[in-house]
């Protein structure tokens, strides 16, 4: 069985990103697309698929598969650093999860403005996407999308969701032109009200910028869970 900040990845991933299927000893991660699409193993003994492209380890995947993913064509890819912070009141006033679809499609707004390029490939792809996913999110059970606005206008998110008593935060994303304004800042203390009783976690690509950010935070790293892709 995965670790539980694990678990709480996995349910974020099942809920926004794909198909997450189980055996005894692994976890395949069907992703809409591609670079979401991830074999994980749970034990030392399991037993590679020949169509995996990409590998993720966790803390159960045990020893030995760094060696077995070199012998069988596979390179370091990206590595995420899960981060967990004690829970705490947070500062300033509450903020109400959203809920209405005209938010949740600001919602998407401005996920789309803070990852995507216009002109990249896939723009409309990634665009259409991020609306279906957090209309179909914004009001299922255990999630909690949020979104501020400036002068009515989407600008900064976070989405927040809980399995047990993990609190994942994700989805943290400011439009460019609202940054610098302490948005991320408000959204993160409400992650952290929603977490009181609990713990508080979160994923950043290791020894990113926002990894700094977070450590300065009061973050701590739990694990690392290194990327390999076939070659």
């Amino acid at each position: 069985m995965a670790d539980a900040l694990v678990e709480n990845h996995l349910t974020f991933l099942a809920a926004h990103r794909g198909v997450v299927r189980r055996s005894v000893d692994a976890i395949e991660v069907e992703g809409e697309a591609a670079e979401f699409s991830v074999w994980i193993p749970l034990s030392p003994d399991a037993e590679l698929p020949g169509g995996a492209g990409a590998v993720r380890l966790v803390p159960e995947s045990g020893a030995g598969w760094e060696e077995r993913l070199a012998a069988a064509g596979f390179e370091p890819a990206e590595v995420l650093v899960h981060l967990e912070a004690p829970a705490g009141p947070g500062d300033g006033e509450p903020i109400e999860a959203i809920g209405t679809e005209r938010d949740a499609r600001g919602f998407a707004e401005v996920q789309s403005a803070a990852f995507l390029e216009v002109g990249e490939p896939d723009y409309d792809w990634w665009q259409q996407m991020f609306v279906r996913r957090a209309v179909q999110n914004y009001q299922a059970p255990g999630q909690s999308l949020y979104l501020l606005r400036v002068d009515g206008a989407p600008a900064s998110t976070t989405l927040v969701l809980r399995t047990g008593s993990v609190v994942g935060v994700y989805a943290v994303a400011t439009k460019p032109e609202y940054r610098g304004r302490g948005l991320a800042s408000r959204l993160l203390a409400q992650a952290r009200r929603d977490a009181v009783g609990g713990r508080l976690t979160l994923q950043v690509a290791e020894g990113s910028d926002a990894e700094r950010l977070y450590l300065k935070l009061g973050f701590r790293r739990a694990f690392r869970s290194p990327c390999f892709r076939r070659s």
